[in-house]
């Protein structure tokens, strides 16, 4: 938004600049998804319907979850969910979120690396990640991310706290940006005078669908750490695995940062008690039921730090996004329900392979570039090849031919949106709809490059 378009706003509807910054929408395909979701394509009543395929939400096993809550909302609750709780999540949820966490997303864990007293459980990751970014940087600081990256970080870093995301790619796709790329974009914001506060890590990737490998992770953790910024890192795709793993072709295992040990830090640049006191403070973790458990409309996020400072500050913010009491109750004996989360993550893992499958054997069928992946709910594709030339005109002229052509109505999120550095690839999300739309989806966008150009 320009200034002359943010003062009008200020002077004409009352807003304040920050009012103002917050009408900004989210990313630049708001429109398109709003227009798909009013109109969507249903197979017998409106066939001619739009297919949206720019939402990571998983609709494939929601059945089992709601069917759970709801024998859950069934009990008799005590009183205590009507009325005010601890703001960082009731003692019960904060107890089953922890065992949840040591039993399913780090197993490896050491026994006080994931304790209830330092969770924080909000509404949501969106709103722990705002709060965690309030507590740890300042207006106009910068937080170097990998890119490409989930759309809405910049949004959600820049709408209240005017934190500044900083794409960083790697030297391919899938790989991790260098500790001297890293450094590269350090230097490059310092003299901008944007003060770097953080690494902001999403293991497993969205929007790759890839998982980084445990070293890479630690590799690039360690030099951030040890230069004193924050490193944060998002694990809401933790348990969303629907690919075999298989590292001889790159593939590699989920391994959360609650794993991580002070020993794999330590060597003769940085002693021991250093690299305690860095995890101490500035290691965070975010996890979330918004994927795993196809609960995003649940608004179910926690945040794991073992900064002293940063959980008396979440007792203060938390209070403006908790999760309602009966809400909590609910989850609570969800996830004290392990047989039932057991076979829950099987038949989600089912479903999220089925419909990436349905979705990348039509792609693969027509040459279409499908980056590999095993985790997460979307794919990452490139159709660089069939643009007219190599730029992000070129990029977003081809994205509107599938939003506006009406025998494709298509919205996919757009590799520029993601702030990957090469114009032509974009995000198809396939769990959100039917099987049977997937299908559509992909014959529908095939179709349209054939004759494309």
């Amino acid at each position: 938004m320009s200034a002359s378009e943010m003062a009008a706003l200020t002077q004409t509807h009352g807003l304040s600049e920050r009012g103002a910054n917050a009408t900004k929408p989210p990313f630049s395909y708001l429109h398109a998804f709003f227009k798909a979701m009013a109109e969507p394509y249903e197979p017998s009543e409106r066939p001619e319907g739009y297919v949206n395929l720019a939402v990571a939400q998983n609709m494939l096993t929601v059945d089992a979850v709601q069917q759970r809550l709801s024998a859950a909302m069934q009990k008799e609750q005590p009183s205590t969910t009507a009325g005010y709780d601890n703001m960082r999540g009731s003692d019960r949820l904060r107890t089953a979120m922890a065992k949840h966490l040591k039993r399913v997303v780090a197993p490896n864990a050491d026994a006080d690396a994931i304790h209830p007293d330092r969770l924080c459980i909000s509404s949501g990751c969106g709103a722990v990640i705002d709060n965690l970014f309030m507590t740890i940087s300042s207006p106009g600081d910068g937080v170097l991310i990998p890119a490409p990256y989930y759309p809405a970080f910049d949004n959600d870093l820049r709408v209240r706290n005017k934190v500044h995301a900083i794409p960083v790619p790697g030297s391919t796709d899938t790989t991790l940006p260098s500790i001297r790329q890293l450094g590269d974009a350090i230097n490059a914001a310092t003299a901008k005078n944007c003060e770097v506060r953080a690494l902001l890590l999403t293991n497993p990737s969205n929007p790759l669908g890839v998982v980084y490998s445990d070293a890479e992770m630690k590799k690039i953790a360690r030099a951030v750490l040890q230069g004193g910024l924050h490193v944060v890192v998002d694990e809401v795709y933790a348990s969303s695995q629907y690919g075999e793993v298989d590292e001889t072709n790159g593939s590699h295992p989920f391994v959360s940062a609650l794993n991580w040990k002070a020993e794999d830090f330590v060597g003769p640049d940085w002693p021991n008690e250093d690299v305690r006191n860095a995890m101490a403070t500035h290691l965070h973790v975010v996890y979330g039921l918004s994927k795993d458990f196809c609960a995003s409309g649940y608004r179910v996020g926690v945040l794991s730090t073992r900064n002293e400072q940063i959980i008396k500050a979440m007792d203060n913010v938390a209070y403006f996004c908790c999760v309602p009491g009966p809400m909590q109750f609910a989850v609570s004996e969800m996830l004290e329900d392990e047989q039932w989360v057991n076979s829950f993550l099987n038949l989600n893992s089912a479903n999220l392979k089925q419909a990436h499958g349905v979705l990348t054997w039509v792609l693969h069928d027509h040459s279409v570039p499908v980056t590999p992946s095993t985790h997460g709910m979307f794919i990452w594709i490139d159709l660089s090849k069939w643009m007219t030339e190599q730029t992000w005109e070129e990029e977003h002229r081809l994205w509107m031919t599938c939003f506006e052509d009406p025998k494709v109505k298509l919205v996919m999120t757009p590799g520029r949106d993601c702030r990957h550095p090469k114009p032509g690839c974009f995000r198809m999300c396939f769990a959100a709809v039917q099987i049977g739309t997937l299908e559509v989806a992909a014959k529908r966008l095939v179709e349209l490059l054939g004759r494309y150009k």
